[in-house]
């Protein structure tokens, strides 16, 4: 620990100096807030990317010149399965006639038609072979559980502002190498490393958590919830207007070289440079932000700034997992993510297949975001983050168990708990990224955060899955997801409540975490 005398300053007392939204902080917000913004659009990209477009067999006999998309009739083909399968032809020349077909004799396509020949799966030579074409949005979840292993631990180490900024850069480079993909494979290998390398929203969210005040930590987070949204409802926009998949894939990563500019715009977190002993350079950052802010910081407070040092020879990361207690913490920690991922993705994967326009309803469905990121700060300031969490994972639980009880010919009910769930959802998963960061000590903050996003992506990976479970019973998939929900929210009970507490800048200050409230209560 680094040596305290009775005058030591910490951080947060010159933070609060700072105020709410001075310049420096509605400059950070901008500069945080184009990096979820981004990410809104990047992580479910492949929604719209690998779409299911409609085809069928073509049938030479009965297709017009050139050939229309329309139902062949029933003798040519079986109704329930017209895209992959028709019947045999008995004489190429007897025309489009029931005695022209053996329907004793189903035999596979070779050939199909489309509406539109300008997508992913025409392309790319994908029909009847569905699982390939939702296997893209498995490889990015795969590829985002692999990077976040490393993502943490390398913000952690060479600092917040240098990763975010080479994350987002090879986002924009990788993700403009998957439009010029040539064949699915290569489109998979560059979107697995596109995942890899190009999510930078966990240094991004980190870095919004570390530089604000405690008091106005939860506040300045709405923005960052507003910016995923805004991405995300643009993306649908993008969608709608620009239809070829390549050219959608270019417009909505290019966008993303413009991180190359946070080299001149942004400063590296304060609070990671004091983890680092680094006192000197965060005491220059300290001054331009109170400079930017029209301040004037007292000398006394910059030369008794408490700098925290690591006191342990091993590595940060394996002196943070020595702790039973923030052990105990992390396990609790995946149980979120794991359910937050599962329950928020597989909504997400499915919302456009309810009816009406999927791009409409996926914009309906971001939208849903913004007013759960208010509800969220509103709760969590008055309710703290134990009681609200628990609430929300099971509200969410309890709507995933009524919905298949739902009379499906009330299709406005049943449309409507599914928006009502997201928005749960939503404002669950918020709470989770910001409960999550304020568990852990700062010099691996961004590493357990990252570990339990990344472990978290199981979730996101079996979501697609759960459809598989209907074959036994219509409302399984949805009962699993609210059993699930139901658990998650019981394991809160295990965590301290953090609100209004200073983040924990070693691991002793994290096990701490809760027991002056404790204390409290029981005098």
């Amino acid at each position: 620990m680094g040596f305290e005398t009775s005058e030591s300053v910490k951080l947060d007392d010159i933070l609060k100096k700072f105020g709410f939204l001075g310049r420096y902080q509605v400059r950070m917000i901008f500069l945080l807030g184009f990096a979820f913004y981004i990410n809104g659009m990047h992580c479910v990209n492949y929604i719209f990317v690998a779409e299911a477009v409609p085809y069928r067999c073509k049938v030479d006999q009965c297709e017009s010149n050139p050939p229309v998309f329309e139902p062949l009739p029933g003798f040519a083909a079986p109704n329930h399965s017209q895209n992959c399968y028709k019947y045999k032809v008995i004489a190429n020349d007897s025309g489009c006639t029931p005695n022209n077909f053996n329907s004793s004799i189903i035999e596979r396509c070779d050939d199909w038609v489309y509406p539109n020949k300008d997508s992913f799966v025409v392309e790319f030579g994908l029909e009847c072979q569905e699982w390939k074409r939702t296997f893209v949005g498995t490889v990015h979840s795969i590829g985002l559980m692999i990077g976040l292993f490393f993502q943490g631990q390398l913000s952690d180490k060479i600092g917040r502002k240098l990763v975010l900024i080479i994350i987002g850069v090879a986002g924009a480079v990788l993700g403009t190498v998957k439009s010029f993909a040539t064949s699915y494979s290569v489109y998979i290998i560059v979107e697995l490393l596109e995942a890899i390398l190009g999510d930078n929203s966990s240094p991004a969210y980190i870095f919004s958590v570390e530089f604000a005040h405690s008091e106005n930590r939860l506040r300045q987070q709405i923005f960052v919830c507003i910016a995923y949204a805004i991405g995300a409802i643009v993306m649908s926009i993008i969608g709608y207007n620009v239809t070829y998949w390549r050219h959608f894939v270019q417009a909505i990563y290019l966008p993303a070289l413009l991180f190359l500019l946070y080299i001149f715009f942004m400063h590296e977190s304060v609070r990671w440079l004091l983890s680092k002993g680094r006192k000197q350079d965060a005491t220059k950052v300290l001054l331009k932000i109170a400079k930017t802010n029209g301040l004037t910081l007292e000398k006394h407070m910059l030369e008794n700034l408490q700098c925290e040092e690591l006191g342990t020879k091993d590595s940060p990361l394996r002196d943070t997992f020595r702790s039973k207690i923030v052990v105990k913490r992390f396990f609790l920690c995946l149980i979120w993510w794991i359910s937050c991922t599962f329950i928020c993705f597989g909504l997400m994967v499915n919302v456009v297949s309810l009816a009406g326009n999927k791009y409409l309803n996926f914009a309906l469905m971001s939208i849903a975001d913004i007013p759960a990121s208010f509800a969220m700060v509103y709760t969590l300031n008055k309710f703290n983050r134990k009681k609200p969490l628990f609430g929300s994972f099971m509200a969410a639980g309890v709507l995933c168990l009524v919905q298949p009880f739902v009379p499906k010919r009330y299709i406005w009910l049943s449309t409507g708990l599914y928006f009502i769930g997201r928005f749960v959802t939503t404002y669950t998963f918020t709470t989770v990224y910001m409960y999550t960061s304020e568990l852990f000590p700062t010099y691996t903050r961004n590493s357990m955060h990252a570990l339990c996003s990344s472990i978290g992506r199981i979730g996101s990976i079996l979501a697609p899955m759960t459809p598989l479970l209907s074959q036994y019973m219509e409302s399984l998939p949805t009962l699993v997801i609210g059993a699930i929900s139901l658990l998650a929210g019981l394991t809160t009970l295990l965590v301290p409540d953090v609100a209004n507490e200073p983040l924990p800048d070693n691991v002793k200050q994290a096990e701490s975490l809760g027991a002056r409230r404790t204390t409290a209560q029981c005098c």
